[in-house]
């Protein structure tokens, strides 16, 4: 993956991503858009009109906290969410919460991350986190992280409390990226 920058405008880049997807075929505009879906489906359209429409985003995003209940049934297809759900031809970008839903605060420890799925709160350990990337198989995908911090007035105190919880899962979730990179090529992930 490469980034190429064109200009940057009052601290903003602007850009292409080179290079995604697992052919590194795909490209970005940066800052750009991305095919939202909920459980990995586009809302209100089905695949035959999906299919039809042109000039879709060539980054998909899917998330986790959507997911987290039904991972065990990717694990069984062990093809993948992009084969399960029909997404053919796409990067498959997968966050760790769904950027149309806010979360409630308060959920985050330093050995989990909570994300809420339609039976309610799943506390995620690092394992767990990864087992549900790896039956998902993205081509990149957003490390657990603390992200408790956009509420007004939040203090100083506890932003570098979630600064040092997001690195210590970030170093958890990348040795065990490693193990799964050359344990298994079937399941390998690719990071942003």
């Amino acid at each position: 993956m490469r980034l190429d920058l064109s200009r940057v405008a009052q601290g903003c880049r602007l850009g292409v991503l080179t290079g995604l997807g697992k052919s590194g075929q795909h490209s970005l505009e940066v800052p750009g858009c991305l095919l939202y879906t909920r459980c990995a489906t586009v809302p209100h359209l089905t695949q035959d009109t999906l299919h039809t429409l042109r000039d879709l985003p060539s980054v998909t995003q899917v998330s986790v906290d959507s997911l987290a209940e039904h991972h065990e049934v990717l694990e069984e297809f062990k093809e993948g969410v992009r084969k399960f759900a029909g997404l053919h031809d796409t990067v498959l970008f997968c966050s760790l919460h769904d950027s149309a839903n806010t979360s409630p605060a308060g959920h985050v420890t330093n050995k989990t991350v909570s994300v809420w799925g339609s039976g309610g709160r799943i506390e995620l350990t690092v394992a767990r986190f990864m087992a549900i990337q790896a039956a998902i198989q993205p081509d990149c995908y957003q490390s657990m992280a603390d992200g408790e911090t956009w509420q007004a007035g939040t203090s100083r105190k506890r932003v570098r409390k979630a600064v040092d919880r997001t690195l210590a899962h970030l170093d958890e979730c990348l040795v065990l990226h490693q193990k799964t990179q050359v344990g298994t090529q079937k399941h390998r992930l690719n990071t942003c």
